[in-house]
């Protein structure tokens, strides 16, 4: 058990800081400014709307990498998702849910073209970048990688017409491991696994909103 605290509390307080720079970036750094758009939930709800309608041709993916850098660990504590979708076999747009900005009249929001999900989706299709952002495909838990794009597109939309919040632990919250956890690596004193669940009700981040909107075929 100590063991098992020891590898937490530091795994834990460097999320922390890489959040802290990440939350500066959001705020001041253009390409993440543009996550504040009062348009994103308008322009995903048409785009997905659109991929419902002309289905043919096209296919979606989930994948993730590195949350915030290429220089950040990724974790458990520390990653991020993001959906790819496709038409006849090329990127067309890329979907992620996110914080947003300080001053937006949004608090998280889903997102088209994301500037880090498309950099590191480019980086993790070329061979010779070493796939700096460590991206990796979602699998099922039986093994397949091949998501029902219509179940899963009006999946998402469900999502986004819900209006959930961001609030970061969520990413945890709804997995089969998430008691289990807390419990055995003992939860730090103030975000106990009770108010975790709570506070993590109608919120979501980019890890859960892509893990709970997955449909398999």
């Amino acid at each position: 058990m100590k063991t098992r605290v020891l590898i937490f509390f530091p795994a834990v307080f460097l999320a922390g800081c890489a959040s802290m720079k990440a939350a500066n970036d959001l705020n001041i750094l253009p390409e993440n400014v543009a996550r504040g758009d009062p348009d994103n939930p308008l322009k995903v709800k048409e785009y997905l709307q659109t991929v419902l309608a002309s289905p043919d041709g096209r296919e979606v993916k989930a994948y993730e990498r590195k949350a915030y850098s290429v220089t950040t660990k990724k974790n458990i504590f520390v990653s991020h998702s993001f959906y790819v979708f496709y038409k006849d076999k090329k990127m067309e747009h890329t979907l992620v849910f996110t914080a947003t900005p300080k001053g937006s009249k949004l608090n998280g929001t889903w997102m088209l073209d994301a500037y880090s999900d498309v950099e590191s989706y480019n980086l993790f299709l070329e061979s010779s970048s070493g796939n700096p952002w460590e991206v990796v495909e979602h699998h099922s838990r039986k093994g397949g990688a091949s998501l029902n794009l219509l179940r899963t597109t009006q999946s998402i939309l469900d999502r986004l017409n819900k209006r959930y919040t961001f609030f970061g632990p969520a990413s945890v919250r709804d997995l089969p491991w998430y008691h289990h956890l807390w419990m055995a690596l003992v939860p730090p004193p103030i975000l106990t696994w009770l108010p975790m669940l709570i506070l993590g009700i109608h919120t979501d981040n980019c890890t859960s909103a892509v893990l709970e909107t997955m449909v398999w075929e």
